[in-house]
């Protein structure tokens, strides 16, 4: 119980008091209009319930670990800010620079992220946050599954206006998957950006979709998009390519005119192909280690590291490869397989690893019974018939590649998938729906034709 104290029992109660009086009150005022606010304090608690269970298991069972440096470091921001504003401010808004760690000494104690800018991005965002909570790490961690929950609510609310029939699915595929709110709902980088990831989607949505312009939008949109980039850029490559063909696809789908719409079509793709490449190129000093020019030997580099020895037998290996597209193209199945069905049962060697298996199988079995449904053809027919759905597939696909080629450490796939799962599991749900309403209308037609040829009198009932 080292890592817990008084307060952390005295404040918890009270926190989880306030909030969700609060978030009664939001569910109440909005039932009536939208239904799908049914599951919005059910969401809240999954979020929370995740974040005190990874924050006790980090606490007691792996006595340590990101969730209690994280914590650890923002202490020790605070106790900068209490010792010098000045030098606190400096560091917040400046970042890990040579001269701001003189800041720090014996009495404040040194931040052990200080040196990997991306980590120490999210030590900067969470002191905010246990400044907040009173120095409690059970607060912080549920204060921080409460913030994370607005940019996944408004991520769900993006696909509930454009499928309100399926508002029940897609809670299940974005706020219940238990992975997902598990490690994506305490003091982690992950929990930060697929909260980002919400935000960055919905204001995109109104923004070039709904073309709804408003300058909370585009400020959101920008602030999204800079602390991903900040914390985890290769994130940024699959959201702008993403979001580059959902463009695209949007416009495309406005040509009459089935031989107009065939002739420009790779026409547009190639250009926003090209602005995609040109965005990406221009955020070179952002993206540091993943520019284009650098990332396939990150790939190489960072999936070599992951198989050694040192990270315990954990490690999973989906064969060799060269820092060259066509060699990588190659592994692009095993590599998106491996993303999204893996570890699998045969794998497992903790209780961690188990949990994430059970939910591999069942994810596993749900996509094959899609598979066979839609026969395969069904899924690329259904692909483009709505533009989101477009987008999700594509970043799921994109997302997974880049997660299984640079990944071979169960420990770390958990934990990077988390992005993947929602948009891949909601795009099935979607398939789904499709597929159904496309055999309801050809059994609606069928019966008709038949009731016709009856009354012709070419059909005997």
């Amino acid at each position: 119980m080292q890592h817990f104290g008084f307060i952390d029992f005295l404040l918890a109660p009270l926190v989880l008091f306030l909030i969700y009086a609060f978030a009664r009150q939001i569910m109440q005022k909005n039932i009536q209009e939208f239904p799908e606010y049914r599951y919005f304090l059910m969401g809240l608690s999954v979020k929370i319930i995740g974040a005190i269970t990874l924050c006790v298991i980090y606490g007691l069972y792996y006595n340590g670990g990101d969730t209690m440096n994280y914590y650890r470091d923002a202490v020790v921001m605070l106790k900068l800010l209490g010792k010098n504003p000045t030098g606190f401010y400096e560091v917040i808004f400046s970042g890990p620079a040579k001269k701001n760690w003189l800041y720090f000494d014996g009495d404040t104690g040194w931040p052990h992220y200080f040196n990997d800018k991306p980590t120490f991005m999210v030590v900067r965002i969470v002191c905010i946050i246990v400044l907040i909570s009173f120095k409690s790490i059970i607060v912080s961690n549920i204060v921080m599954a409460t913030l994370s929950f607005i940019g996944i609510w408004k991520m769900y609310k993006v696909f509930v206006m454009e499928f309100p029939t399926l508002t029940r699915e897609l809670a299940i595929a974005i706020l219940f998957i238990p992975s997902v709110f598990f490690w994506g709902s305490g003091i982690l980088k992950d929990t930060i950006t697929f909260s980002m990831i919400g935000f960055y989607l919905h204001s995109f949505y109104f923004l070039f979709v709904k073309r709804k312009f408003g300058l909370t939008r585009v400020f959101v949109l920008y602030c999204s998009t800079y602390i991903i980039l900040l914390i985890k850029p290769y994130i940024i490559l699959a959201l702008i390519t993403s979001s580059t063909v959902w463009l695209a696809m949007m416009y495309i789908s406005k040509i009459k005119g089935g031989i107009a719409r065939t002739a420009v079509a790779p026409v547009l793709i190639i250009i926003g192909a090209f602005l995609g490449y040109i965005f990406i190129n221009s955020l070179g000093s952002q993206l540091g280690l993943y520019a284009i020019d650098k990332v396939l030997e990150r790939a190489v580099i960072t999936q070599r590291d992951l198989k050694a020895e040192y990270y315990g037998g954990n490690s999973f290996d989906i064969g060799e490869f060269d820092a060259t597209f066509s060699s990588m193209l190659e592994k692009a199945p095993i590599a998106i397989a491996s993303a999204l069905f893996r570890p699998t049962i045969l794998e497992v060697n903790n209780p961690v690893m188990l949990i994430s298996a059970l939910e591999n199988l069942v994810l596993l079995i749900f996509a094959i019974r899609i598979i066979i449904r839609t026969r395969i053809i069904g899924i690329f027919r259904f692909f483009t018939k709505h533009h989101l759905l477009t987008f999700s597939i594509v970043f799921s696909v994109f997302f997974a590649f880049s997660v299984g080629i640079s990944t071979s450490n169960f420990g770390s796939l958990v934990r990077y998938r988390i992005p993947i799962l929602p948009f891949f599991v909601a795009s099935l749900y979607i398939i789904s729906y499709y597929y159904d309403l496309a055999s309801a209308k050809k059994k609606e037609a069928l019966r008709i034709d038949f009731e016709q040829m009856a009354n012709k009198g070419k059909i005997v009932v």
